[in-house]
């Protein structure tokens, strides 16, 4: 069993999002978990340590809306074959001014998510 070195709380919340990176095509993601200071991303974009990227998140409700989110890339790791789906890579992206509003967001929003998606227990 691994022991968590986390400092801050990460929050398990799917939801869809784009990277900008200047003078490239906007990709696809969509987030894996966050935390006030970064989060994961799921995508099939190839970056680069050290890239500078503008998160796009699109939280329900509103599809038009976008909370955008400058940041770097601090790890990038292609997907084991059994991950992989459409996604190729796992991206670690840190935020570069603390976010807590986002994270409450976040968090509020994994509660939604695990009520709706947590197994459901057989009837005896």
């Amino acid at each position: 069993m691994s022991i968590e070195r986390r400092r801050i709380a990460r929050h398990c919340v799917y939801l869809a999002a784009e990277l900008v990176v200047e003078g490239a095509t906007p990709r696809t993601a969509i987030t894996k978990d966050v935390s006030e200071l970064g989060l994961l991303l799921l995508t099939r974009a190839n970056l680069n340590c050290g890239d500078s990227v503008v998160v796009k998140i699109y939280p329900p409700g509103d599809e038009m809306r976008s909370v955008d989110v400058p940041g770097k890339v601090v790890r990038m790791e292609e997907l084991a074959d059994l991950e992989r789906g459409i996604w190729r890579n796992k991206v670690a992206f840190a935020f570069d001014l603390a976010q807590p509003a986002l994270a409450d967001e976040f968090k509020k929003l994994a509660a939604e998510q695990a009520k709706i998606y947590a197994p459901k227990r057989k009837q005896e």
